[in-house]
């Protein structure tokens, strides 16, 4: 694992989330649970930026946009836009209380933030709110930060900051893949800054697709109709055929190449990582992005309801040894009768014998 990679998390007030933790996380995190239980809530807690925390608001309301729970502004509208969405509304479980993110990585103790949003002036905020009068830029919302209790500085945020950072292209991604994998541009330019530019990466993006598209010869840009995509040379084919013309198997299996590429020295979270992939495939596709992630030193947190894919995630963990097992989690969800969900880790061995002798390992009531 990386220095960097959690070993443990709690977010509090977020969601469904009263208080939710997860302890002894591997680099590669299988979450599994019933419907409803949380398991998404819990892959966008964990797109929270420990680098710029103001940012893992900008995040959260990506992912609303990205999953159409919230539809995405076609054009800055003003100050008032944040408000008038009532983002907190869809982050915070009670909009009164702080939202709270703790975590630990192999080189840190405990980190703990607090993030309230203001309602009204206090003192504490005196000089922050002066130093904007002077500036004429007053914002309607605003963000206090405290780290391990200490009071840690006031963030003033406007619509069009957080509105222009979801456009521009220079801000960093967000490394949450959705169930929803339509292709649109972005995949495009994330082929270009990732893999066209660079021999050996596109060697090994083409070589891992061959898996899945037997007869590829090489993925190359591909205009279709002014607008560029994805193409594959095909060895039973003249003509370069778009990724759009192919399956949801192919394009998730693109996205999440692309993801993984992306994420490098970082988190990946994907929703529902088998869904669309057949299983005669699953055991070669886990292969593929576990060993990925040791290369990129991505730390995986994924999601299923499948328990062909929790066999397959262990097959393909045998098969590469105890350099990978090691690293590796199966975090079962569980509800009790009071609506609490708690967390179940199962290292590899635990893991692979629960499965052996049919115990349920795949969340649920309790």
């Amino acid at each position: 694992m990386g220095e960097n990679h959690l070993t443990y998390f709690k977010i509090e007030n977020f969601k469904r989330f009263d208080s939710f933790e997860m302890e002894n996380l591997g680099q590669f995190n299988l979450l599994v649970g019933d419907n409803n239980v949380g398991k998404t809530s819990v892959l966008e807690a964990l797109t929270f930026d420990e680098e710029d925390r103001i940012m893992f608001l900008r995040n959260y309301i990506y992912i609303l946009f990205s999953r159409n729970i919230l539809q995405f502004p076609s054009k800055i509208e003003g100050e008032n836009l944040l408000s008038q969405l009532d983002i907190w509304s869809f982050i915070l479980k009670n909009v009164f209380q702080p939202l709270i993110i703790s975590y630990k990585t192999i080189t840190h103790y405990t980190i703990k933030y607090e993030f309230v949003k203001e309602v009204g002036f206090t003192q504490l905020d005196k000089d922050f709110i002066n130093n904007n009068i002077k500036l004429n830029k007053l914002p309607i919302w605003w963000i206090r930060l405290t780290k391990n209790g200490i009071y840690d500085g006031i963030y003033g945020r406007y619509a069009e900051e957080i509105i222009n950072a979801l456009y521009d292209t220079k801000t960093p991604k967000v490394n949450f893949l959705p169930l929803n994998m339509n292709y649109h541009n972005g995949h495009t330019q994330d082929y270009y800054s990732l893999i066209n530019g660079n021999n050996s990466t596109r060697i090994l993006f083409d070589s891992t697709l061959k898996s899945i598209i037997p007869n590829l010869i090489e993925t190359r840009p591909h205009k279709v109709f002014e607008q560029e995509v994805i193409g594959f040379v095909l060895n039973n084919s003249n003509e370069i055929v778009p990724i759009t013309t192919f399956g949801d198997g192919v394009l998730k299996i693109v996205r999440i190449l692309l993801g993984l590429m992306g994420a490098k020295g970082n988190r990946l979270m994907i929703d529902e990582i088998d869904t669309g992939i057949h299983f005669s495939r699953l055991q070669d596709f886990w292969k593929t992005v576990i060993t990925l992630c040791k290369q990129f030193d991505v730390q995986l947190f994924a999601t299923t309801h499948s328990l062909e894919c929790q066999r397959y995630f262990v097959e393909a963990l045998s098969e590469l040894g105890e350099e990978y097992q090691k690293d590796a989690r199966n975090i079962s969800l569980l509800e009790n009768a009071k609506g609490e969900v708690k967390s179940v880790t199962f290292d590899f061995e635990q893991f692979e014998f629960a499965l052996s002798i049919g115990a349920n390992t795949r969340g649920g009531q309790r």
